[in-house]
């Protein structure tokens, strides 16, 4: 018996080859990349995905309903997106996947140089987009006990970005608060619970984010986004029990010469009279906050420390080139 993952039909040949190197530990990332060669044929290069060892037609891509990814919900996944056909900051995000599963004890077989080579050869069998998600997936496979991980399987789907409106940067958004925190907040696990719930309260509200506030009433993170707030013209973002972002690293790297930054975590009081704040994430990019609940931030309307930083990262992704 298998479960279904939506998409259209696209023929496959072949199989990834992987190196039978075996100096690399399987969570420790050494990056040897070499450029991909498309070695594959494809007479439809529609929404392909690869799964446990074969690329396939979305609508084809199946895995056992004995895996623990669909028992148990274990296994960790990372998403990323492409600029001008390129994945932006490939290593950085497979580097994060890697460190999810060491973080869940998932022991995984293949070498970050693999999983970046099966990336990009599952662009390859796509027709070409500028800007598509790339989800990556290692469940915990099937297993004797339905507890156990013992043989994880890969998955990788290529699918458009969805547009997001125009508003969400030229007037900012609401958020809303919920009490909750992720189990393991440095892994990007597939248990999604309670950011589902936290996004579902969030709509009803006409609020497009939440965010995690801990038993203390400080303010982490978001559902799948970074947080940051300016006070008095300096920067915070929490530094612990937080998915340290990708597009968040950016920011820090950015910002680190434009203002002095500090890794705190702020409390809810704190966080409600800031002067500033903005939520950050690979397919939103940067976004103003100008409501958190009922609360207006500052005058309403995007700060100017904000759309200094956005014009920045805007410069950044236009010259962003991925050496692969």
């Amino acid at each position: 018996m298998y479960i279904f993952i939506n998409g259209k039909k696209a023929l496959f040949k072949n199989q990834f080859k992987y190196s039978d190197s075996k100096d690399l530990d399987s969570n420790n990332c050494e990056h040897q990349m070499t450029r991909s060669v498309n070695i594959y044929d494809s007479e439809e290069k529609v929404n392909t995905y690869y799964v446990d060892g074969k690329f396939v037609a979305a609508d084809k891509a199946v895995i056992p309903v004995d895996d623990l990814a669909v028992l148990r919900g274990v296994g960790v996944c990372d998403l990323m997106r492409t600029y001008k056909g390129k994945p932006y900051f490939l290593r950085e995000h497979v580097d994060r996947l890697n460190q999810s599963a060491s973080k869940i004890d998932l022991n995984i077989k293949w070498r970050c140089n693999e999983i970046e080579q099966i990336i990009l050869q599952t662009l390859e069998h796509n027709q070409p987009i500028d800007e598509a998600n790339i989800r990556v997936v290692i469940t915990g496979g099937s297993s004797p006990d339905f507890m156990t991980p013992q043989h994880p399987r890969l998955i990788v789907m290529i699918t458009q970005i969805p547009p997001i409106p125009a508003f969400w940067y030229e007037k900012g958004v609401k958020v809303i608060t919920v009490k909750a925190q992720r189990n393991i907040p440095e892994a990007k696990s597939l248990s999604y619970i309670p950011a589902t719930i936290a996004l579902k309260t969030a709509k009803s509200q006409n609020a497009i984010e939440a965010l995690y506030v801990d038993a203390q009433g400080f303010v982490t993170e978001g559902t799948t986004s970074n947080l940051f707030a300016f006070i008095n013209g300096e920067l915070f973002t929490a530094d612990k029990n937080v998915l340290k972002g990708i597009t968040r690293k950016v920011i820090l790297s950015l910002t680190e010469k434009m203002f002095k930054v500090n890794f705190k975590a702020l409390h809810i009081d704190e966080l409600v009279k800031a002067d500033e704040v903005f939520i950050t994430g690979t397919n939103k990019g940067l976004v103003p906050v100008v409501q958190i609940d009922e609360t207006i931030i500052g005058d309403g309307t995007p700060g100017k420390n904000t759309k200094s930083i956005i014009k920045e990262l805007d410069a950044h992704t236009l010259g962003f080139k991925q050496d692969l």
